[in-house]
């Protein structure tokens, strides 16, 4: 009994440790669609590397936003709070939302540049979530690479915008309605299909987020904003590994630190209007790529 009990005891705790942790890396293995991995500054022709043309691209960029794009005041107030707050972290909420409303045009497309750049800054959202989003942000981040690829590319002028990409692409016949050929970088459409969809699963998590009365799971809230969207491709193993990794999520009010913020109230305020920019900018893609047909690309 003496050599037992220690066992009993210590071995269950043991698996609640290691389990979920080789439960995640399983998933983010597992996740990974093994796309090539593109440099920054490497240069594409019709998904073909070609002659890297130089083209600094600055993260931090300012773009200046169209008249018709204008806060609440005491959003803005409050977002301007937050990013004082938020100076010395990696994540910067307030320039995300920047980003993502600057990226719409008066006409209804979609930037490319500044919506690489929203993504980047989502991509270190997800980072200051821990581990559990790594096998988002990894392979987001290998898109992300892979359009700014092609706008530094030859064609770079076509890739301006979701609108352009697609008339440039689907002329060209650089899409593939049937499967990814073998060798050959994924098209501009189809990657921007992937970050399309994990869009929409981030909108719905940080609305969640900020519908959430500050006593509800993380865990429970990601699960359900997963189920809503992302789940729908992945296959039933991934899908029950993620209910585990799920559950590595930080409290609530660790998610408040990640956006700046100290209460319930703010929150919501902060992330409702992230979440309003978020969704103006999903419409716009969905509705492209709904006229042409083109939202289950292989």
């Amino acid at each position: 009994m003496v050599c037992g009990g220690p066992t009993e005891m210590g071995y269950p705790r043991f698996l609640r440790i290691v389990l979920p942790l080789a439960l995640l890396f399983l998933f983010l293995y597992l996740s990974v669609t093994k796309l090539p991995d593109v440099h920054l500054h490497e240069c594409l022709q019709d998904g073909k590397p070609c002659r890297q043309i130089p083209n600094d691209v600055i993260e931090d960029i300012r773009v200046k936003p169209s008249a018709s794009l204008k806060l609440d005041p005491s959003d803005v107030q409050l977002l301007e709070n937050v990013m004082k707050n938020c100076k010395q972290h990696e994540f910067q909420i307030g320039r995300m939302v920047e980003a993502f409303r600057y990226c719409m045009t008066e006409k209804k497309d979609i930037l490319l540049e500044e919506y690489l750049i929203a993504w980047r800054q989502l991509i270190k959202f997800m980072d200051a979530l821990g581990t559990v989003f790594t096998f988002i942000s990894s392979e987001t981040m290998t898109k992300v690479n892979i359009l700014q690829g092609y706008l530094n590319g030859e064609h770079g002028k076509d890739y301006r915008t979701v609108t352009s990409m697609v008339k440039y692409e689907l002329e060209n016949e650089v899409v593939n309605f049937k499967e990814l050929p073998p060798n050959r970088v994924p098209s501009g459409c189809r990657t921007l299909l992937r970050l399309h969809r994990a869009l929409k699963f981030l909108e719905v998590f940080l609305y969640n987020l900020g519908m959430s009365v500050g006593k509800d799971k993380t865990s429970q809230m990601c699960a359900d904003a997963y189920h809503k969207t992302l789940s729908h491709h992945h296959s039933w193993f991934i899908r029950q590994v993620a209910e585990v990794a799920f559950l590595a999520l930080p409290p609530i009010e660790d998610m408040y630190k990640v956006v700046c913020v100290s209460n319930h109230k703010d929150a919501k305020i902060v992330l409702l209007t992230t979440v309003d920019a978020i969704v103006k900018v999903y419409n716009i893609t969905q509705e492209v790529y709904t006229k042409h047909g083109m939202l289950d690309l292989p």
